[in-house]
């Protein structure tokens, strides 16, 4: 009995959560003009093709590739805010159709509401998903996640008088309040000094493993990626760039910043996203 109770809890937990079929996106030019002798053909930009991957329910994903490779179209695609081209989107053995509660979004640039305070950022995004909320349940869920990001003592404050480190933390939790089983990041701390984006790794982390959800995170950082992940997803260069290689990253949870450095798989994993990252650069850049 016990057996097979372990083996159905096994089994729900290691479903896919996202699953892409055959996932392309393709940017086409606007016509000033008809132009009769194209027979009604278009010309565009093909970003990604032939994209396909399945994440499992909880784990964390990091998408590297080099620069233009298509890393935030996929995002923006996963998230619902751009139409696929062709191919389809599965969360939860159900097709998506835009953007959705389901998965929460933090940007690079933060994104927050600049006449809005901090609290009442979170607040806007509470009250847009669940408008029959009280107004202090609101604010008690509110203030719930600020705690959690330990910001509860600049509830008040508006974006102009935080760091930058202290925006990317409104933005974590606001993602966070509205309860969403994934979260997309694109590169949330891209723009941060050396120290933030270490303490916010470590937070980020931390968080994760309190709230399981299913987290894909887009890097340029292989130190980041490594730090995070269970699995990294290479992409090759652009234009219609593809997955190339999927590498599961078993290292121990949690993870000790110094002691993983020094693990021999740490650094043979390291080894091969740098020269995944080199090889398609100088194919950037002989394209260019």
């Amino acid at each position: 009995m016990n057996k097979k109770s372990s083996k159905k809890s096994s089994s729900i937990e290691n479903y896919s959560h996202l699953e892409l079929f055959n996932l392309g996106k393709i940017f086409f030019k606007e016509k000033k003009f008809i132009d009769f002798r194209s027979k009604g053909n278009r010309s565009g930009f093909e970003a990604i093709k032939d994209i396909n991957l399945k994440i499992e329910k909880n784990t964390f994903v990091s998408i590297i590739g080099p620069s233009g490779c298509g890393k935030s179209t996929l995002l923006n695609l996963i998230a619902g805010l751009q139409a696929p081209t062709s191919g389809k989107i599965v969360i939860d053995g159900q097709a998506i159709k835009g953007p959705g509660p389901d998965r929460g979004v933090i940007f690079q640039n933060y994104a927050l509401m600049p006449w809005l305070t901090t609290i009442q950022n979170i607040e806007f995004a509470l009250n847009t998903v669940f408008p029959a909320k009280t107004k202090a349940d609101v604010k008690e869920r509110a203030r719930k996640y600020l705690r959690m990001v330990g910001l509860e003592k600049a509830s008040n404050k508006f974006p102009k008088e935080l760091s930058g480190g202290m925006k990317q933390r409104v933005a974590i939790a606001r993602a966070l309040s509205i309860n969403p089983n994934m979260l997309l990041m694109d590169e949330p701390f891209g723009a941060l000094d050396a120290l933030t984006r270490s303490y916010l790794q470590d937070e980020l982390l931390s968080i994760w493993r309190k709230n399981k959800v299913t987290v894909v995170l887009i890097t340029h950082s292989i130190e980041e990626a490594l730090l995070l992940s269970d699995k990294i997803v290479l992409m090759s260069s652009g234009p219609s760039a593809i997955i190339s290689e999927e590498i599961s990253v078993d290292l121990e949870r949690p993870r000790d910043r110094e002691k993983i450095e020094q693990d021999p798989n740490y650094l043979k994993i390291k080894m091969r996203l740098e020269k995944h990252l080199l090889r398609e650069t100088r194919a950037v850049e002989e394209v260019t």
